[in-house]
């Protein structure tokens, strides 16, 4: 090992940077006793050990002259080792760079990476990677303000290998890529459906949890993270393109009228529990970067550990990670998994303070979709509703409540109301609108759509894991056979529900959102943990012929079509038979003139809930077991009218006798959603379950 000696440095900018003449490097740590850099060749051999010889407050760092990007490097550093009160300083540990933005190589489970080892982990570890400084940064394409106004747009939430590992069509060398996810097969597929949003699942650089190895399992999903800046090796078709593979991917999704969210973890990290790897920020100091108390690990992420947000320099890491994945990939936006912990402070929860209030804050930020995950495990972590704006929230109430309204469940017609009202109660405050609410059927975690209506119970033995993992409570109902079936009733009965829980996906206030996989009818077997499921029962089964395709992008377009479905303000004044005039439907609003327009050029818009028989729903209707229901919605020009049946029995619906005929717009008791009735004049024939939708306007 050559001896080199390095400078002082710059202590002002964290990680490393390549600066005129070399290389500086900076780390944050203020229990180590000292800390040194380590540089490795391209065969992984330590090629330098050297202390950095600045030490300015906390933040260790030098300056390496001659050297530019491309170097592989980690720190070691020392101190006490004491886990009982949370030290974990040992220079046998090559650590990664809690700010590297590329790794180099693999992380492989060993025991040099666990307790007082000495063996030297620096063949088991990635190396962090020196890359240009501001390579791939540019001025935001100005899309980023798209979150407030205009129609709240369909997100698509997809995995990267699985959204493509089975497309058809794909070369081979692209599929389950950052690559094949721009592919015009895919992107014509997502119009098709009229996708606005894709959320991917997490990008950032990840690793397996240890129990998967000995099962022959991997983590799927992405959520354990080991680097927050560095994007997933896996998911390039090139070794170390990653960033510009993606960034690729992004500005072709932009192309076609798309935007490109990412979903992003920074709760916890890999290194797990007292008995987890020591990888990175453990070994540089356990105490900053994670919340210890009371000799253990807090842990209300129920993945081992809790980064300590409220500390400062941790605080900065995170905003600085959404500032290099914001700039350097252009995307459009975050989803924030279990965003309580990021408003925590000890185990107060806030979002007008801390790191969430930096977020709505920043000039950069601020301007992106931003999305919370809106619970942890921790003490009072469930805020659904406590963000503020311009955030949107997961509403699992809404999924909740769809699956127990249309499997027939007691009492849940009356929420279903507060949910095709965008959930008002939740997040009428602070300016916020109806788009707040991300409205879901399914999503990644839980029953896929298609297992929704096939399986009573989850079925994960796959997992390895004596079907202990998972979630019980899935609302789910088989329809009579638990599994998939060749019976053509039961088989329609199913499509059926479906075609209705995502009819009224579209039809509510808020923001939907379409879990990748669902429009082809895809099944995992019954399995709502496919976490660690790489393979294809976790990867979707593309089939373009499929009926649902062609469904959803009606709803897309009668979406679109009506502003009454997608007004920016919550709608409270109630409409009356006449359409003359409006009522103050709630006492602490104040009534709103059906003919005046709002600040936003809109037709102010009002609101009724009728029986089948016409009258006007009482509170003993709403708690009845049954009672198919009219949403009527209206502006000063048009009127639409939301027909739900969730009974076994066709029910014939008495319509408003003004206009004379009404225009039908989706039955979805038929697989295309085309009604053979184009016109309704007085009454129309509901199926059961089944939504049926009219409306008086004259467009096409």
């Amino acid at each position: 090992m050559r001896s080199r000696r390095l400078e002082c440095g710059d202590p002002s900018r964290l990680g490393s940077a390549c600066v005129a003449g070399g290389v500086n490097f900076a780390v944050y740590s203020e229990r180590a006793s000292n800390v040194e850099l380590s540089l490795f060749d391209q065969a992984d051999r330590e090629i330098l050990r050297v202390p950095l010889p600045g030490h300015t407050g906390h933040v260790w760092h030098g300056f390496l002259p001659e050297s530019a990007a491309g170097l592989r490097y980690g720190f070691r550093a020392h101190g006490v080792f004491d886990p009982p009160n949370g030290l974990f300083f040992n220079p046998a540990r090559v650590l990664v760079d809690p700010y590297a933005r590329a790794l180099s190589g693999s992380y492989v489970p060993h025991p040099s990476h666990h307790g007082a080892a000495a063996l030297d982990n620096a063949p088991y570890v990635p190396k962090s990677l020196v890359t240009e400084d501001g390579a791939g940064l540019h001025t935001l394409t100005g899309r980023h303000g798209r979150s407030a106004g205009s129609v709240a747009p369909l997100i698509y939430e997809a995995h990267v290998r699985g959204l493509t590992q089975l497309c058809p069509n794909l070369p081979l060398p692209l599929r389950g890529t950052y690559a094949g996810l721009s592919h015009p097969r895919v992107l014509a597929h997502l119009k098709r459906l009229g996708v606005g949003v894709i959320e991917l699942l997490p990008v950032q650089y990840h690793i397996d949890e240890p129990h998967l190895a000995p099962l022959g399992l991997t983590n799927y999903w992405g959520y354990n993270p080991l680097a927050l800046m560095a994007l997933h090796p896996g998911y390039a078709s090139q070794p170390l393109q990653a960033q510009a593979e993606l960034a690729a991917a992004v500005r072709a999704f932009h192309d076609a009228g798309i935007e490109v969210v990412l979903d992003v973890v920074f709760n916890h990290t890999a290194e797990s529990g007292v008995d987890g790897p020591v990888l990175s920020m453990r070994g540089l100091d356990n105490h900053v970067y994670y919340r210890f108390e009371h000799g253990q690990f807090v842990n209300v992420t129920g993945c081992g550990n809790t980064l300590n947000v409220a500390h400062p320099v941790v605080e900065r890491l995170v905003i600085d990670s959404l500032h290099h994945l914001a700039q350097t990939l252009d995307v459009d936006g975050f989803r924030f998994d279990l965003a309580v912990t990021l408003g925590r402070n000890g185990d107060r929860f806030s979002a007008q303070d801390g790191l969430l209030a930096k977020i709505t804050a920043d000039p950069v930020l601020s301007r992106l979709r931003l999305i919370a995950e809106p619970w942890d495990i921790g003490p009072d972590g469930y805020q659904l509703g406590a963000f503020a704006a311009p955030w949107r929230e997961w509403n699992d109430r809404f999924r909740d409540t769809v699956r127990s309204y249309w499997r027939g469940d007691p009492g849940a017609q009356a929420d279903l109301g507060r949910r095709l009202h965008g959930s008002s109660e939740r997040f009428e405050h602070d300016g916020r609108t109806p788009a707040a609410s991300v409205n879901f059927v399914s999503a990644h975690d839980g029953f896929v759509l298609e297992d929704l209506v096939s399986f009573a119970h989850k079925h994960n033995a796959a997992n390895g894991e004596q079907n202990r993992d998972g979630h019980s409570h899935n609302l789910s109902d088989n329809m009579g056979h638990e599994g998939r079936t060749a019976d053509p009733l039961l088989r329609q009965a199913r499509e059926r529900r479906k075609r209705a829980m995502l009819a009224t996906l579209f039809l509510a206030q808020g923001t939907p959102m379409l879990l990748g996989g669902d429009e082809f009818g895809n099944s995992q077997q019954g399995n709502n943990n496919a976490y660690c499921q790489d393979n294809p029962l976790g990867w979707v089964h593309w089939d373009a012929g499929h009926a649902l395709i062609d469904y959803i992008g009606r709803l897309s377009a009668l979406r679109q079509s009506a502003e009454l479905i997608w007004q920016d303000n919550f709608v409270h004044a109630a409409w009356t038979a006449d359409a003359t005039d409006t009522v103050d439907a709630d006492a602490d609003t104040d009534t709103v003139d059906a003919d005046a327009d709002t600040d936003a050029g809109t037709p102010a818009a009002s609101i009724a809930w009728l029986r089948a028989d016409g009258v006007p729903m009482c509170d003993a209707d709403w708690h009845a077991q049954d009672c198919p229901f009219i949403l009527v919605r209206a502006t000063g020009s048009r009127t639409e009218l939301c027909c739900f049946n969730r009974s076994p029995e066709s029910v014939t619906f008495v319509l408003p006798e003004a206009p004379q005929h009404w225009r039908v717009r989706l039955d979805s008791a038929r697989p295309d959603g085309i009604s053979v009735q184009r016109n309704a004049a007085g009454k129309v024939l509901v199926a059961p379950q089944s939504v049926v939708v009219l409306d008086s306007g004259n467009e096409a």
